[in-house]
């Protein structure tokens, strides 16, 4: 009888193991999941994020590959007739972050920014150089008396060359530019 409960007390003690390291692998997976801006670094090589609007029926965010025209984007949200566009805007080139406005009463697409709100949301950086005191306070670290600072440097200098420009113009120090520098970039140098 003494062996029967050790063995018992054995395999119970073997499923409580194995089950506590499958727990340890996925609260790692999850943790690992949320540590930074996870959008846009899985699409950075590997595709791009777009929106769709205009369209009621098939508005909102869309994860196409790498050098995906207007056409693609249509194709992708399932918009049926497109033979009324011009070949120009279905031919156009997409970017991360686009905005791809749809305008079937003229028949004509419009490309703006996705939101700063939006990109941000989806860890998407913002332009340095177009954002205003309200966009800069929606990144974690830049509160209003720095984003003044920011702008009040950029309109001085006429803009920024570069997001370390911040450290270089007194706008803030070495940690805080650390924190801060992947919500950033300047439109000319984003693909």
């Amino acid at each position: 009888m003494n062996l029967v409960k050790k063995q018992i007390f054995g395999a119970i003690g073997i499923v409580v193991v194995v089950v506590f390291i499958y727990a340890v692998r996925d609260v790692f997976q999850y943790v690992s999941f949320f540590t930074g801006p996870a959008v846009c670094c899985e699409y950075e090589t590997s595709g791009i994020m777009v929106e769709l609007a205009g369209d009621e029926n098939y508005g909102g965010i869309y994860f196409l590959p790498q050098e995906a025209m207007v056409r693609d984007l249509f194709r992708k949200a399932g918009l049926g007739d497109v033979a009324e566009f011009r070949e120009a805007d279905l031919a156009r080139a997409l970017h991360p972050g686009d905005r791809v406005v749809c305008d079937r009463a003229r028949y004509r697409v419009i490309l703006e920014d996705v939101a700063v709100h939006a990109r941000l949301a989806l860890g998407m950086p913002i332009d340095l150089n177009e954002a205003t005191l309200e966009d800069l306070v929606l990144v974690s670290g830049i509160g209003p008396k720095t984003a003044s600072k920011i702008i009040k440097v950029r309109e001085g200098e006429g803009g920024f060359s570069g997001v370390d420009s911040l450290k270089w113009t007194g706008c803030m120090g070495e940690k805080r530019y650390d924190r801060v520098k992947e919500y950033l970039y300047i439109k000319s140098s984003y693909p």
